[in-house]
């Protein structure tokens, strides 16, 4: 006969064992992965579609481009869209952002993906190479991130 010892020990092995199988960031984080490519438009690129500013996925719903911003003082304006500005697609600056369209170095801010007129702007205190990231974690309200590389 078993003993109620045993049982508690069996049953506690169970448990413990169910507590340890692996969950990985993939399980909690939703796999926002656009159906179309998108791209770095401003007025350094004319507002094209350039191969160069193409984003490229790095994380589960999180997009980066690298840009380089050779003129200190000066306010760069862009826009994250696909290559017709589509609705949906075309990402600027969220009008409920008490910021408004000026991003700052290192703080994410929420962006509108259906806007029409709200570019984005960045002012470099430095010339260099920078990093513009969307993260879709919550594809409703999308973030936005200038970085420097």
């Amino acid at each position: 006969m078993i003993s109620i010892k045993r049982i508690l020990t069996l049953a506690m092995a169970g448990l413990l064992t169910a507590c340890t199988s692996q969950i990985s960031i993939n399980d909690v984080l939703p796999q926002q992965e656009l159906d179309r490519s998108i791209y770095l438009r401003g007025d350094f690129t004319l507002w094209d579609a350039e191969p160069q500013y193409q984003f490229k996925q790095v994380g589960p719903a999180l997009y980066q481009a690298q840009v380089r911003f050779s003129t200190p003082g000066k306010v760069y304006e862009f826009k994250i869209a696909d290559a017709d500005f589509s609705e949906g697609f075309n990402c600027g600056y969220s009008d409920s952002q008490p910021s408004g369209q000026s991003l700052t170095l290192g703080q994410s801010t929420r962006a509108d993906c259906s806007t029409i007129y709200n570019y984005f702007s960045y002012t470099p205190a430095i010339k260099g190479s920078y990093i513009v990231s969307i993260d879709f974690s919550d594809y409703d309200k999308p973030q936005v991130t200038i970085t420097k590389r």
